[in-house]
C-alpha cells in the first residue's frame, strides 16, 4: 500500500516510524501546507498539497492525516479531490499507541467513507460534569472555586443535549471535566451516554488526579472498556500522590497521560471591554476549547460560565453568547467551520494575560480574575 502522510511534524514522523516497520506499507511523501518549497523529512520528500496532487495523488492509495486537530482540514481534503484518507486520532501520538497492522481495522483512524464524516465535524467539545472542585485553584478559568458543592448541569440535560448533537454533528473528541470530574457520582452514566449516541467519538477525562486512587473498581472497568483516556493536570497537591495515582492507573490498565506541573496560572479578564476581539482570540489559550452547556455550544468556557462570575461578584456585565443546538435554522456546517475562527463579542473583555503563582483560593476575590489596567 502506498501512503502519503499529511503532516511532517512530530506526529507525522511517529506515524512514519510505525509504517516503516510494516513491509506492506510504503510512504511515498509527506504533505505539509505550511512549507514554502519542497524538502525532506526522514529522507522522504515533503510537498505542498498542490504539488502532491500533481505528482503523487495518482500513485497513492491513501492519505493519512497525522497532526493535532487534523479533522479541521476535512473541507480542504475534499476540495482537493483526495478520495481516500484517514484521520489518525491524536491519542495515538500522545500515548505512542501502535497502529494496527490492518489500518482499516484500527479504531483510532476515521476513514473518509465513514458515516460520521458526512456530518459537519468538530475537533473537540467539552463540558463540566460538575462545576465544583476539590482543589479550588486561584483564578480557575471555570470559576470552580465560586460554585457550591454539588453544583452542575443535571445528567438528564446532558443526555438531552448529546442526543440532539448526535443527529447534527460529529465530535472527534469529547472532554469531560469540571471542577473535578471524579467528584461526579454519575460519571459512568456520562460515559455510557456518549458511547451510546456518539460511538466513534473519543472520550477524555480531564482531572487533577488526586481522587483517582480512591475510585471503585467499577469506575476503572467502565473507563477501560470504553477506551477512555484520563488526562491528568499535575498541580502541587497532585505531585504529592502522583506515584500512587500512576500505580492505580497501571494496575487497572487505564490509558493516561500527565501534563507538566502547573506552577503558574494566568488571568485575562478586562472589564473595560476595549480589547481588539481578533487579537484577543488569537492569543487566547482557550479559543479551541468549545464548550457545551445547557443546550448551547460556546466558543470557550468564559463565554459559557462568565455570567456566573459576573453575578457572583455583582458586576454589571452579562454575555449572551452561545449557539442554540435546538435552533431549527442552525447552520451546522457554518458553526463547525467558523466557531474557532471567528471572535465573539465577549472577546473584547479578554486582555493580555497576566501570570501569577499557583495557589489555592477558598475565599476568592473578584480581582483574582481581573488584569490591571
Amino acid at each position: 500500500m502506498n501512503i502519503a502522510i499529511w503532516g511532517a511534524g512530530k506526529f507525522g514522523q511517529y506515524i512514519f516510524s510505525q509504517l516503516k516497520a510494516n513491509s506492506d506499507m510504503q510512504v511515498c511523501c509527506f504533505i505539509d501546507s505550511k512549507i514554502q518549497e519542497n524538502g525532506l523529512c526522514q529522507g522522504i520528500e515533503v510537498v505542498s498539497p498542490e504539488v502532491y496532487m500533481r505528482h503523487y495523488d495518482f500513485k497513492t492509495d491513501v492519505v493519512l492525516v497525522a497532526f493535532l486537530d487534523g479533522i479541521t482540514i476535512l473541507k480542504q481534503l475534499r476540495n482537493l479531490g483526495i478520495k481516500k484518507f484517514g484521520f489518525i486520532h491524536k491519542r495515538v501520538y500522545r500515548l505512542k499507541l501502535p497502529l494496527q497492522h490492518s489500518l482499516e481495522r484500527d479504531s483510532n483512524i476515521l476513514w473518509s467513507d465513514d458515516e460520521e464524516l458526512k456530518k459537519p465535524c468538530l475537533e473537540t467539545l467539552e463540558t463540566n460534569v460538575v462545576d465544583y472542585c476539590n482543589m479550588n485553584c486561584k483564578g480557575c478559568s471555570h470559576f470552580s472555586n465560586l460554585f457550591p458543592k454539588g453544583s452542575g448541569i443535571p445528567f438528564e440535560v446532558f443526555e438531552r443535549d448529546i442526543k440532539q448533537l448526535s443527529k447534527k454533528i460529529f465530535v472527534s473528541q469529547f472532554n469531560l471535566l469540571g471542577g473535578e470530574v471524579f467528584l461526579s457520582d454519575r460519571l459512568m452514566d456520562y460515559i455510557a451516554c456518549l458511547k451510546k449516541h456518539m460511538p466513534k467519538t473519543k472520550i477524555e477525562l480531564v482531572s487533577n488526579g488526586v481522587l483517582i486512587p480512591r475510585q471503585e473498581k467499577k469506575i476503572f472497568e467502565c473507563i477501560r472498556e470504553n477506551e477512555v483516556i484520563i488526562s491528568i493536570t499535575e498541580y502541587p497537591p497532585t505531585s504529592v500522590v502522583l506515584a500512587k495515582i500512576i500505580d492505580t492507573l497501571n494496575q487497572n490498565h487505564i490509558m493516561y497521560y500527565i501534563r507538566p506541573l502547573v506552577e503558574t496560572f494566568g488571568k485575562n479578564i478586562d472589564l473595560s471591554g476595549i480589547n481588539d476581539p481578533i487579537k484577543a482570540m488569537v492569543s487566547c489559550r482557550e479559543s479551541t476549547c468549545q464548550f457545551l452547556r445547557d443546550g448551547k455550544i460556546y466558543k470557550c468556557p468564559f463565554s459559557a460560565l462568565g455570567n456566573y462570575y459576573f453575578s457572583f461578584f455583582n458586576i454589571p456585565q452579562r454575555s449572551n453568547e452561545g449557539y442554540d443546538i435546538f435552533d431549527e435554522n442552525r447552520d451546522w456546517m457554518f458553526l463547525a467551520e467558523n466557531i474557532r475562527k471567528e471572535p465573539i463579542a465577549l472577546c473584547q473583555y479578554c486582555g493580555r494575560e497576566e501570570q501569577f503563582a499557583w495557589e489555592i483560593s477558598n475565599d476568592p476575590d473578584k480581582n483574582e480574575w481581573l488584569i490591571s489596567n
